[in-house]
């Protein structure tokens, strides 16, 4: 065992080198960062100097400004070009109005996109009319137009999914996964793409995956493993994936795209696909995100994400890469949007060490940990197998040229990342609602958090526990979603919950425990069709429990030298899409 764990070390230590001169040669196309004037679309160094921690007070430096984008705005008014013309999300109090697009002319910019459902605008306005601009009177918030990026054993089997599928049946059939990503490349695993829309270059009708991330996150999801005579599968090789492609072959994007993928989404969740069927779009994939600026009431991609579960959608979206600075050292603060908005199920990762035995597993230290900025709530929700994933390659790819030694033979390629956590957790949803297709957003979370497995640490690294799919089919599979508000919902009396699962060859026990707000809560509160489980719900908001408090995170960990302040230094290449020195 000595020998094997000295030989692990050196192959990290030689990652980590490698790792190293890639960000030194990589880190400012992965995050479409240039030297100099940028036209607004990537961050300029210059400007970003002195704005490198998030901002946790939830206070506006302007009451309609995002304070990053303030600072870009007085950035360039007093040392850059005041001209330059910043991309902004406008999010507003009705529609767009003909006069609000002849204010926005007046003023020297343009606008380029227009989500009437969700009342927002993308434009592009000079730096120096952006406060004018905010003074509209049907303008609620400005925001940057964030640049985004991904996050990038066998996790069929160590997530309990391969258990679900032997004892209940599932594969997701049926129900839609929208993956939002790099794109879905042809493979002979991912048959299964029923449409695609390319956010980034609309003469493209999917197929393409020119940086590499998409193709494996869709194929963690719901890939058929035919390349591998079955042998990496996806969790839910039934499910229907709708490819909307919003990242492009550096692995970048923008807020506007993504919010425009979901709002697409929405829109066409019940269209016929390529199959000539209801798309069915139940679930959307979010591998991808940016820091947080503001509180996720303002934030637009936070709010695009909570108008997706509103409208009946599940939001599975990674918690972000930012679980350890430059030195190795665990910090705190680091959830990604909209991993940071309530509605969602934000997912951190699990390293599996290379086995299904999950008694060995440990987060990840990469993983981002809680609380979440602003708000300080507990994140993540949940969390999966995200280490060293074999999953699907795209050839010819960015990931696949720049890194050769990370392929399986000439159809898959690992890797890691809370990225690659996420897509476990949307294929267990696609499980879950096939056996259940009533289930509520609200009711598919809590499902997922009460027959997680419990393990020691802190809330704010592992939310409610490890995922355990086969315990959550087994409560989906038991719930009648007819029985009337405030009864009891589990049927034959819940003697079909199993409470304990074997998976990988260990025990597993169903933690029962739920993430709410900024706290841990256990009880029978899931066993009951209360209104907390609705469509209507706000997760997170004041409800009356049955039960006791289990943990309060600030009052627990509060004297933590770990999470003192709760500030969070950024190191940009700690944040590249794919955590390449993490077993």
């Amino acid at each position: 065992m000595a020998d094997g764990r000295d030989h692990l070390k050196g192959k990290i230590m030689k990652r980590r080198l490698f790792f190293t001169i890639f960000c030194l040669l990589f880190a400012g196309s992965v995050f479409g960062q240039n030297e100099g004037k940028d036209n607004g679309r990537g961050q300029n160094p210059n400007r970003d100097q002195n704005y490198n921690e998030w901002d946790r007070s939830g206070k506006r430096d302007h009451p309609k400004l995002d304070n990053h984008l303030y600072n870009w705005v007085h950035w360039d008014q007093t040392y850059g070009d005041k001209k330059e013309k910043i991309r902004v999300i406008i999010q507003r109090v009705t529609p767009s109005t003909a006069y609000d697009e002849a204010d926005i002319a007046k003023k020297g910019g343009k606008t380029t996109h227009q989500y009437g459902k969700l009342k927002i605008s993308v434009v592009e306005v000079p730096a120096d009319q952006m406060e004018k601009l905010a003074d509209n009177k049907n303008v609620k918030y400005v925001s940057l137009d964030e640049p985004i990026q991904g996050f990038s054993g066998e996790p069929r089997v160590a997530s309990g999914a391969a258990l679900a599928t032997q004892t209940y049946g599932v594969t997701g059939a049926g129900i839609g996964v929208a993956v939002i990503d790099s794109g879905i490349a042809s493979h002979p695993d991912l048959q299964n793409v029923v449409k695609a829309v390319d956010f980034v270059d609309s003469s493209k009708t999917g197929g393409v995956d020119t940086y590499g991330h998409g193709t494996h996150v869709a194929s963690i999801v719901a890939g058929s493993g035919s390349a591998s005579f079955g042998w990496f599968k996806g969790v839910a090789t039934g499910a229907k994936l709708i490819d909307l492609r919003v990242l492009d072959a550096n692995g970048g994007g923008y807020t506007s795209d993504v919010i425009a993928a979901i709002e697409w989404a929405v829109q066409n969740k019940n269209a016929t696909g390529n199959d000539g069927r209801s798309m069915n779009i139940r679930v959307i994939n979010l591998s991808l995100g940016h820091r947080p600026y503001e509180s996720t009431a303002t934030d637009p991609l936070a709010s695009a994400a909570r108008f997706a579960v509103q409208n009946g959608i599940v939001v599975v979206a990674a918690a972000g890469n930012y679980g350890k600075d430059a030195t190795g050292q665990t910090i705190y603060g680091g959830i990604t949007s909209p991993g940071n908005e309530p509605a969602v199920i934000t997912v951190g990762a699990m390293t599996t060490w290379g086995t299904d035995d999950r008694s060995d597993d440990t987060v990840a230290t990469y993983s981002s940990r809680g609380p979440t900025a602003v708000e300080h709530l507990i994140k993540p929700d949940i969390t999966a197998p995200g280490s060293q994933v074999v999953a699907a390659m795209s050839s010819g790819s960015t990931l696949a040229n720049n890194f050769p030694q990370l392929r399986m033979g000439s159809s898959y390629i690992r890797m890691s990342g809370t990225s690659m956590a996420t897509p476990v957790v949307a294929g267990a949803v696609a499980l879950m609602l096939q056996k259940n297709p009533s289930m509520t957003p609200n009711a598919v979370k809590a499902a997922l958090m009460f027959t997680a497995e419990h393990r020691t640490g802190s809330p704010l690294a592992f939310g409610a526990g490890y995922v355990n799919v086969a315990g959550a089919v087994n409560m989906a599979a038991n719930i009648n979603t007819n029985v009337p508000a405030g009864m009891y919902w589990m049927v034959n009396n819940g003697l079909g919950l199993n409470y304990h699962n074997i998976i990988g060859g260990s025990p597993v026990t169903w933690g029962q425990t739920i993430v709410w707000n900024n706290a841990l809560y256990s009880g029978t509160e899931m066993l009951y069709n209360a209104a907390t489980w609705s469509g209507s719900m706000v997760w997170g908001s004041t409800i009356v429990w049955d039960e006791a408090l289990t943990i309060v995170w600030d009052e627990a960990l509060s004297n933590s030298a770990d999470i003192v302040g709760l500030t969070i230094v950024w190191d940009e290449c700690a944040g590249l899409s794919i955590v390449w020195d993490e077993p």
